[in-house]
């Protein structure tokens, strides 16, 4: 049957399947750490110009995590089961140093199968070229933020996370520059390698994730 025939259901937040993420653990967030995109020294957004590997997550376009992918599946259970409504990223730089960039306000979750969910948030800001987390250690009083670790951690003080969301909401919010480079490296992609991820010629909408949600099931 034509799409027409099956319109596109409209699964933006509120709306079903997503259900309210219950916060319950004010004192607790986490930073998940993505892989940044050297092809855009503008702003840190994911890496979109990997041929075999583009990134989907974080899902700037959607205000979405693990709708598109599989990543940090445990952090997306903790979120919603620990009822988590921060959770920062970070990325590195050129020279290899790890910068925080921003945060999402999760607000929502999807079950997507057995203990999994996809994460939706309420808003996001992100900002440019982002703080150095070695930098950041005297500002949050010792706390070793620049521990390394590979793919998420959590963040287990109130005044840390209060520190944190203060610093990036007193910095210029730059979230829209972040998706307009997102769309440029996703054109670039297109014209080099002739697909954009590796089994999409486009980017992400919530046009897509309807259909998506659809032949999962989902809705």
């Amino acid at each position: 049957m034509s799409e027409k025939s099956h319109p596109v259901p409209d699964v933006h937040p509120p709306n079903l399947p997503w259900l309210p993420i219950q916060k319950d653990a004010g004192n607790l967030a986490t930073m998940t750490f993505y892989f940044g995109d050297a092809k855009c020294p503008v702003v840190p957004i994911r890496d979109i110009t990997n041929r075999n590997d583009a990134k989907h997550d974080p899902n700037l376009e959607t205000l979405t995590y693990g709708l598109f992918s599989i990543c940090c599946k445990k952090e997306r259970i903790a979120i919603v089961e620990k009822g988590i409504t921060t959770q920062f990223f970070c990325t590195s730089r050129a020279n290899g140093a790890r910068v925080l960039t921003g945060y999402y306000r999760p607000a929502w979750y999807c079950k997507l199968g057995e203990s999994d969910y996809a994460i939706a948030a309420r808003s996001a800001r992100f900002v440019s070229p982002g703080f150095a987390l070695g930098n950041l250690v005297t500002f949050l009083e010792g706390y070793p933020i620049d521990r390394f670790f590979r793919t998420w951690k959590y963040i287990r003080e109130e005044k840390v996370i209060e520190r944190l969301l203060l610093l990036i909401n007193t910095a210029r919010d730059v979230t829209s520059q972040y998706i307009s480079e997102i769309h440029r490296l996703e054109a670039s992609s297109l014209e080099q390698y002739g697909h954009v991820y590796y089994d999409r010629l486009e980017g992400f909408s919530w046009e897509y994730a309807g259909k998506l949600m659809r032949k999962r099931g989902l809705v």
